[in-house]
């Protein structure tokens, strides 16, 4: 006769004691930490999502954060031109530029007011692309959290401050410059280069004034002689003998009236 299998024992229910015991050991757990940053984060305002105790994710290079600004670090002066073209292509229309035709040692437009409203930005990154200059990168920074919409609203220094951050930390990392990371070449000059631009200008200006100016003298020139001309031609006109009146009448020919038969009294 063959015996049975032993049954598998069978698992011990805890108590309704050791569940709420368990219970309250978690919720004491889980309160500790809210009270450890209570007072940081209700009265220091510090918020933060990640302590030096766990460390800080790295970012990868592709990362699309936060928009910012950058400068040229060979001349020392901004990037962008003013082409409008990134306000014109954000399809949440939450940049608003403001810009001069001429500004003394800048390449291009100058914008004097260069505004992201990050309330509406969907870090799409069209504007980053459309750019012809290096003037538009995204950055690491993603903590851009505030307590009221106009915190989100950045404007040119603001975004300058974080392009600039975020071309240093490619600096140190030894990726060069925003134009040798991006790939685009910046159109600022130096003052040097921009003298020897307006020198450059002035003489082709002058160049074609003084070609204008010969133009004119010569066909100044020419129309008083092209007058002259004209007027002799007229005279040479009037004083031509025409056909009917050089040609003689002959000895056979008679007058119309005289052919004409007599009227009848």
């Amino acid at each position: 006769m063959i015996a049975a299998p032993p049954q598998p024992p069978s698992p011990v229910k805890p108590s309704y004691w050791h569940d709420f015991v368990e219970a309250v050991r978690t919720i004491l757990k889980g309160m500790a930490v809210t009270i450890r940053n209570f007072g940081r984060v209700v009265f220091l305002r510090q918020a933060t999502t990640i302590t030096k105790k766990w460390g800080s994710r790295p970012i990868a290079l592709r990362y699309r954060g936060t928009i910012g600004l950058t400068i040229d670090r060979r001349t020392g002066k901004e990037n962008c031109i003013g082409c409008l073209a990134c306000e014109r292509i954000c399809p949440d229309h939450c940049i608003h530029i403001e810009v001069i035709d001429d500004k003394p040692g800048h390449k291009g437009k100058y914008p004097v007011v260069f505004i992201i409203d990050n309330n509406l930005c969907s870090l799409c990154g069209l504007c980053v692309e459309a750019c012809p200059t290096p003037a538009l990168i995204h950055t690491e920074v993603w903590q851009v959290g505030g307590y009221s919409h106009r915190d989100l609203v950045f404007d040119k220094q603001r975004l300058l401050e974080i392009g600039e951050w975020q071309q240093e930390k490619w600096i140190r990392m030894g990726l060069g410059t925003v134009d040798q990371v991006t790939g685009k070449k910046s159109m600022q000059m130096t003052d040097e280069e921009w003298q020897a631009e307006e020198e450059k200008k002035r003489a082709a200006a002058a160049a074609r004034a003084q070609r204008a100016a010969a133009t004119r003298a010569a066909a100044k020139a020419e129309t008083p002689a092209a007058g002259d001309r004209k007027a002799a031609a007229h005279s040479r006109s009037r004083h031509a003998p025409t056909a009917s009146s050089s040609a003689a009448p002959t000895e056979g020919s008679s007058s119309p009236e005289a052919e004409s038969p007599p009227s009848e009294s």
